[in-house]
């Protein structure tokens, strides 16, 4: 019964959110309006009242055993032993402790509500415009003093109000009437030209009715809001709550997936790169473009730390890979570089030794390949035509090689990269680390480099075998420290990188510009005849919206100081998206394109079904390009089905 109960009230308070429109249209025949304070004017972040107490409790630690059961017990003491409101005082004297342990819990409870109190987002402009034009009250039924609260409201910009009406002061209350009825004769307010606005139902929407006054009940639970990190602790019921009561309400939707799943994962990641460079005493940390340029700027909100340098590093697979394919460009050794996928294709071997395929169509005509030619991974090494054709580039490849790799020997110095120092990116086979260390190894420049990434892959070792010793750590998974790793984003690979992306080109490689080595960037692919893309739009208001959420964070001393959150639960709202995509989530991303060692894919757009039926072995080549494999099989199927297992069942045909 008592579940049936807690669901019929839950119901009865969620709903929509009136807009600001039709809340001034409600009161404007009305002179007097009156707010309610929390879950109205001010919101917890916590789902309920007295999940404040366990945010007590992790301050406490082992000083105060079972603090929340105790604190709930003396305010049930308080309310039997008193015929009126209590207050905060009146509960811890029923508090079974010396007084100075009672003290001290009592001003840390304060601290915690102070902590955890934040504007209703969905007020504060109705409240603003009341001040203007209404004369404002305030009424609540608490047992925390009117100075405390009005030092609350004060500094969450709740100003301008004619009076505060808090129950334990005057020991009356909402509940019975006897706080409006007080509120109404000392400010001589006819009730029918008064308005209160609450979320209660008994107290905010029945009572004042009774009372003569209008009443608008707002809904506590807003049906907007989602749910994104799932579990029953205090650390998750905090992070959903800061989250829905912190976010702007007219945002688009990239925007409020980038605050919403994005950013507590950025968040996460740069709190556990700082802890990391601490640990391995990293007094200057390089950020690689492009995926690292938002890290960076996340880890510049939260870690200004004066004994870590942070530099930009202008960097790419290319202007790194080419360079030192002088020292070795063997056939095998690139195919130890290119993308570890099933099919290679021509256009990504080209790219990878740096040449333009597109100047060598004769080449292509004399051993039978077209530009779109493609090769399976385990039978490449055996293609005759292609050995041969590679071959022929050889002196093409040195050439190049040799160029590129005096303009990058230019650049390292200029930007001063040697000794101890960190490098952070994406991840996720540590090759870029490798290619670094190969080329200041060639230079006698002394190094000792960290690799710090989101995630290190199986396929790592096709690094390692060639440097054993490469120093990497991995964040969300890491199959070189955890023989239990599982690679958490490989079927929605794609659509996970795309949210790092930079705003510019991929670094080519490397000239001289007024005596200064810079990069040499590549158009910017979401960029055409000066416009931007659909997909760059987007993407710039996704991180737009995991910067808010991470400035939030830092500004919130609960997150920052007290909780502590794993990667995996992190993780949790991307992982919904990428391997659970909703309908909606097909719409905002199945179609971005996606761009990758020379080659052009959609993330998710397949064709028909009925054109795969007829096609078998056009679906297997779609399915193995598409970045968003999750996304590609429900667009196709339509059903919901359990597409993680069934990609992961998939995987073992490759």
């Amino acid at each position: 019964m008592k579940n049936v109960k807690t669901y019929l009230e839950e119901k009865r308070d969620s709903g929509v959110m009136p807009t600001l429109k039709e809340l001034i249209n409600k009161t404007k025949n009305s002179s007097y309006i009156s707010f309610d304070i929390f879950d109205t004017l001010l919101k917890r972040n916590v789902k309920n009242p007295s999940d404040v107490f366990d945010l007590v409790q992790l301050k406490l630690g082992e000083k105060e055993l079972k603090f929340k059961e105790k604190r709930i017990e003396a305010e049930q003491r308080a309310r039997q032993k008193s015929s009126t409101e209590i207050s905060l005082d009146d509960i811890y004297r029923c508090y079974n402790a010396d007084n100075s342990l009672k003290n001290e819990l009592k001003a840390i409870e304060l601290d915690v509500e102070r902590e955890c109190l934040t504007v209703n987002p969905y007020m504060i402009d109705f409240f603003n415009y009341c001040i203007k034009h209404k004369n404002v009250y305030i009424i609540s039924d608490m047992y925390l003093s009117s100075d405390f609260i009005e030092k609350i409201l004060a500094d969450n910009k709740i100003t301008g109000y004619k009076k505060l009406y808090v129950s334990c002061k005057y020991g009356k209350t909402k509940r019975d009437g006897s706080l409006f009825k007080l509120y109404l004769n000392q400010n001589s307010i006819n009730p029918r030209e008064a308005v209160h606005v609450g979320d209660s139902w008994r107290s905010d929407y029945i009572m004042p009715k009774k009372m003569g006054i209008m009443a608008l009940h707002i809904p506590r639970i807003i049906n907007s809001e989602n749910i994104v990190f799932h579990g029953e602790t205090i650390n998750i019921n905090y992070l959903n709550s800061m989250i829905n009561n912190s976010i702007e309400i007219e945002t688009t939707s990239y925007y409020k997936f980038g605050y919403q799943k994005f950013g507590p994962f950025l968040w996460g990641y740069v709190q556990w790169l700082h802890k990391k460079l601490k640990e391995n005493n990293i007094k200057k940390v390089y950020f690689f473009s492009r995926d690292g340029y938002i890290m960076m700027k996340a880890f510049n909100y939260l870690c200004r730390d004066q004994d870590i340098e942070v530099h930009y590093l202008e960097v790419s697979r290319r202007s790194l890979r080419v360079p030192i394919l002088h020292f070795d460009h063997t056939f095998n050794t690139i195919m130890g570089m290119v993308s570890p996928s099933k099919r290679v294709s021509l256009i990504s071997i080209f790219d990878c030794v740096g040449l333009d395929i597109n100047n060598y169509e004769d080449l292509l005509m004399k051993y039978g390949f077209s530009k779109k030619e493609s090769f399976d991974r385990k039978t490449i090494s055996n293609n005759v035509n292609l050995i041969n054709l590679y071959k022929e580039l050889s002196t093409d490849i040195e050439k190049k090689s040799n160029t590129e790799y005096a303009s990058l020997v230019s650049y390292l110095k200029q930007e001063d990269v040697k000794g101890k120092f960190g490098i952070v990116d994406i991840g996720w086979s540590g090759g870029m680390q490798r290619f670094l260390i190969e080329t200041l190894n060639q230079l006698n420049i002394d190094n000792e480099i960290y690799g710090y990434y989101i995630g290190i892959a199986n396929y790592y070792t096709r690094n390692t075998m060639v440097m054993p010793n490469l120093s990497l750590h991995g964040y969300l998974f890491d199959f070189k420290n955890d023989k239990d790793a599982e690679d958490k984003r490989s079927s929605f690979v794609g659509l996970f990188e795309l949210l790092f992306l930079e705003q510019n080109g991929s670094v080519r490689n490397y000239i001289t510009k007024q005596n200064k080595v810079v990069a040499n960037r590549a158009p910017y692919e979401y960029i055409i005849n000066g416009k931007e893309t659909i997909e760059l739009k987007a993407i710039h208001e996704v991180q737009k919206g995991a910067l808010k959420f991470i400035k939030n964070a830092s500004e919130d001393s609960i997150l920052s100081n007290l909780l502590s959150y794993s990667a995996d639960e992190l993780f949790e709202g991307l992982k919904e998206t990428g391997q659970h995509p909703r309908k909606k989530d097909l719409i905002l991303f199945s179609e971005f394109r996606f761009f990758d060692e020379g080659e052009i894919h959609q993330l998710a757009n397949p064709k028909s079904m009925f054109f795969y039926i007829g096609n078998p072995q056009k679906f297997k080549q779609d399915f193995l390009l598409s970045r968003w494999k999750i996304g590609f099989m429900k667009r196709l199927l339509k059903v919901n089905l359990p597409y993680q297992q069934l990609y992961l069942w998939l995987l073992q045909f490759k």
